[in-house]
């Protein structure tokens, strides 16, 4: 028995007065899959990935829907048995592994902006990644960092050493993604053509197998969702 199967039956046990549309309510189980993936994939992403905001915003707002549904019903679940106590006690947990998935994907994107915020805030590429409210918090955090910088130890040093983005001289001060690191991946579409790894080698990607190599060499397969990080 899963969670909808629990959910059905518990709706059926306390005969919740509820629209037939709050069904849709549930995370679904491809829903699940998704924000499992994406997660995973900003975690092992070197580089900020695109929000993905049309899913997240989905499933917060299912998961308000099941929030409310188990208030609005807590007195009259008081009166039932401890059976149908603990089925409301599985369907709380779920929640809260949902909602642990949510925190803990958009902590890494934050942590993210804030790691290379003069690389995003530097490129029109990086900056469409980010939702609305991360890119006020970028440009927030940014002010506030300046600031501190410049009441610090700024002040003090000639005008031409105060750019915090300063490229001359062969050394570049803004901390950019590691592109070149090693990631574990896993093909899910038919890749064409044969991907370049290192200057000349070239090897071929099958579909369902998993790979271990470069992220700059299928970056362009991530983007487009052929390939997934693992």
């Amino acid at each position: 028995m899963d969670i909808d199967d629990i959910l059905k039956e518990l709706e059926s046990d306390i005969n919740l007065k509820r629209p037939k549309s709050v069904n849709s309510a549930k995370i679904k189980e491809d829903e699940y899959k998704k924000l499992v993936q994406i997660w995973i994939s900003e975690r092992m992403s070197p580089e900020l990935l695109p929000y993905e905001s049309e899913l997240i915003e989905t499933i917060l707002k299912r998961l308000r829907s099941q929030v409310e549904i188990i208030e609005l019903n807590s007195i009259e679940l008081e009166k039932n048995d401890k059976d149908i106590k603990l089925k409301l006690l599985i369907i709380e947990s779920e929640i809260e592994r949902i909602n642990f998935l949510v925190r803990s994907y958009l902590r890494l994107r934050l942590f993210k902006i804030d790691e290379y915020n003069l690389f995003i805030n530097n490129s029109d590429q990086e900056m469409v990644k980010l939702s609305k409210n991360e890119l006020n918090y970028m440009v927030n955090h940014f002010k506030t960092i300046c600031q501190l910088y410049n009441d610090s130890f700024l002040k003090n040093v000639p005008e031409h050493l105060q750019l915090l983005d300063d490229e001359s001289g062969g050394i570049s001060m803004i901390n950019k993604p590691d592109l070149d690191k090693m990631v574990f991946i896993k093909v899910i579409n038919e890749i064409a053509e044969e991907i370049t790894v290192g200057e000349d080698d070239k090897v071929e990607l099958e579909k369902d197998f998993i790979y271990a190599i470069r992220y700059r060499s299928v970056k362009r397969y991530i983007d487009s969702k052929d390939i997934v990080l693992i």
